[in-house]
């Protein structure tokens, strides 16, 4: 019985050998380092030893120096144990921990701020009991000078509102859509309420296009507006797969869509490092009015900063009506 406790020890072996690969071939890796990884690799050899030797003491009569050498790996398996339970309480004190710290940072400044927050709290890390969307909307109603009041570093309350629906790159809702659509209720009735992304914020451009998501309504038709632009936004992206323009694409590149905006907007919205050159190069810019949007220009400029060669391809495309 002992050998059979033991024997479970084997069990998650494949994926221990795997981490330990992992660990022994990490960039910056030194053979001291890499020394326990390869120990614990062995550790089926060394259960099969005291399996062996047991049975071998057991047969001359030594039954304690046999169940001695039995227990080994039981006793390991409850070491284990013991430290996966105990792992797992101390990630429960650090939730609890977190979330009453996030409490007490948020609600007694703004507490627009945390039933906002608190709407969202599977979207939370860790995750907290949500509160129904109609209270948030209710201490929408209830507190409207406190609509743009920041509470570093959350931000202020339509940025967490923003963030709190869960949205593909290509618009659509993820998980739950009666759910995020019900989010989405508490971004429109804060900017019904007056309220902005803060100076920092606002030159985000996830914050922006998120922004610009939850106000859309009716149907995205990005698809047909540009089918250049809706292949940028759900090409495969495997880090092997690179963009490449297609020759009868040409005429896109410069054509705006209602969400997403250009071709190019559309590859800095979802930092697509690969589309870069493809697009500038063939001459695409953003519109007249993207570039006078603070969020947009800054990530061409930070697109320029990892492809210097690109600014003076931008600089030189022809002007085109947009």
């Amino acid at each position: 019985m002992l050998q059979v406790v033991g024997a479970v020890s084997i069990l998650p072996y494949p994926f221990v050998l795997l981490a330990n690969i992992m660990s022994i071939a990490a960039t910056g890796q030194t053979p001291v380092g890499a020394l326990p990884f390869i120990l614990l690799s062995s550790y089926p050899v060394v259960w099969i030893i005291l399996y062996v030797f047991s049975w071998r003491a057991l047969s001359r009569g030594a039954a304690g120096l046999a169940f001695g050498l039995a227990s080994v790996p039981a006793l390991a398996c409850m070491v284990v144990v013991g430290l996966y339970a105990y792992g797992w309480a101390s990630v429960g004190n650090f939730n609890k921990d977190s979330t009453a710290a996030d409490r007490k940072n948020i609600e007694h400044l703004n507490p627009l701020l945390w039933a906002i927050w608190s709407s969202a709290g599977e979207r939370r890390f860790p995750p907290i009991p949500s509160i129904p969307v109609e209270q948030a909307l209710q201490a929408i109603d209830a507190n409207p000078t406190l609509v743009n009041l920041p509470i570093p570093p959350y931000g202020t309350p339509l940025k967490v509102a923003v963030m709190n629906v869960a949205i593909n790159v290509d618009g659509s809702l993820i998980g739950d859509v009666q759910r995020q659509e019900d989010l989405i209720r508490i971004v429109r009735a804060l900017v019904a309420h007056g309220a902005h992304l803060g100076a920092d914020e606002n030159t985000v451009l996830d914050n922006r296009w998120r922004l610009r998501r939850a106000m859309h309504e009716g149907p995205i038709t990005t698809a047909s507006e540009n089918p250049l632009v809706w292949r940028i936004l759900t090409r495969k992206r495997d880090g092997v797969t690179l963009f490449s323009l297609h020759k009868d694409e040409i005429p896109l590149l410069n054509k705006s869509t209602e969400l997403h905006g250009t071709p190019l907007y559309a590859a800095l919205t979802e930092d697509g490092r690969d589309a870069y050159a493809e697009l500038i190069n063939a001459g695409a810019r953003l519109s007249r009015e993207e570039e006078r949007d603070v969020a947009a220009s800054q990530a061409l400029s930070r697109a320029f900063g990892i492809f210097p060669e690109l600014q003076s391809a931008y600089e030189k495309a022809p002007g085109v009506p947009f």
